[in-house]
């Protein structure tokens, strides 16, 4: 059997087994029941649920996960059988990983320390002073927006909103079963507004104009307000790039936290560079 045929059986009965364990999960009665097996390894729930509460793995689906986890540890095992491990390159590259990985956890740690989040002050103050690296590449669009899976409710919503506001008739009908998504002032680029259909009702709106009854997808029926239009070049208000000059001078507070703290390691240690000439 070829490693491409064994490697794809492999991988059938582990899916397959996914299956199964986690029919079986409820008959089990450990704690930490495990989902998935291949030889020794086991992928358990705990295991699962802790990953997919991490950053690295946000946005990842449980059985995207569970299948990235069996192709990975079907590989690694193959890898320990050709004597990958024990292999020159492998190792030094495991070596210098290290180093880099210890680095890194240890530059959390002092950030963890250090209070390297922005004051309301300095966001304001950084805001002032870098303006026009805030101007907009592109048009951006404030709007309120529901959805309803039903045409004559979001008609019904619409026809409340123009005789009273929006705010009345999102008030009046919130509990309407036909109501399947609202958001409020709610900030888009344009770019961001699909599709083309939508788009063009967006961009001929007036400010604070409510929109006809569109169906961006099927049985799908929306209306939206536009609350603010900001064209593209222009500086637009700091509370709408707020977060984005929070999180650039977050990241400039953090590269001189560990600057000034490198600085003081290099004097405390004994530092010897030689240069050679030729």
């Amino acid at each position: 059997m070829n490693f491409k045929k064994h490697l794809s059986r492999k991988i059938l009965f582990s899916v397959v087994f996914v299956s199964l364990g986690i029919a079986a999960c409820s008959k089990e009665k450990k704690s930490d029941k495990y989902v998935v097996k291949i030889n020794d390894a086991v992928l358990t729930e705990d295991q699962i649920q802790a990953s997919l509460a991490e950053n690295f793995y946000r946005g990842k689906t449980r059985i995207e996960f569970i299948n990235n986890w069996i192709e990975k540890e079907i590989l690694y095992q193959e890898a320990v059988k050709e004597g990958i491990l024990n292999e020159s390159e492998f190792t030094s590259i495991l070596a210098r990983s290290q180093k880099e990985l210890a680095a890194g956890l240890f530059i959390k740690k002092i950030l963890e320390k250090e209070k390297s989040e922005p004051s309301e002050d300095e966001i304001i103050k950084y805001y002032e002073n870098y303006r026009d690296d805030f101007k907009l590449t592109d048009d951006v669009f404030k709007l309120n927006s529901v959805y309803f899976n039903d045409f004559n409710a979001a008609v019904k919503f619409r026809d409340h909103a123009l005789e009273s506001s929006w705010k009345n008739s999102f008030n009046m009908l919130k509990n309407d079963p036909a109501l399947i998504a609202s958001e409020s002032a709610q900030v888009y680029y344009k770019y961001q507004i699909q599709p083309v259909s939508l788009l063009r009702t967006v961009i001929n709106l007036e400010k604070d104009e409510i929109s006809v009854v569109i169906e961006p997808e099927p049985l799908k029926y929306a209306v939206f307000q536009l609350i603010e239009k900001y064209s593209r070049e222009t500086l637009p208000p700091m509370e709408l790039v707020r977060d984005d000059v929070k999180n650039r001078l977050s990241i400039l507070k953090k590269n001189e936290i560990i600057k000034l703290y490198l600085d003081k390691l290099i004097a405390d240690h004994n530092l010897e560079i030689k240069r050679y000439y030729e």
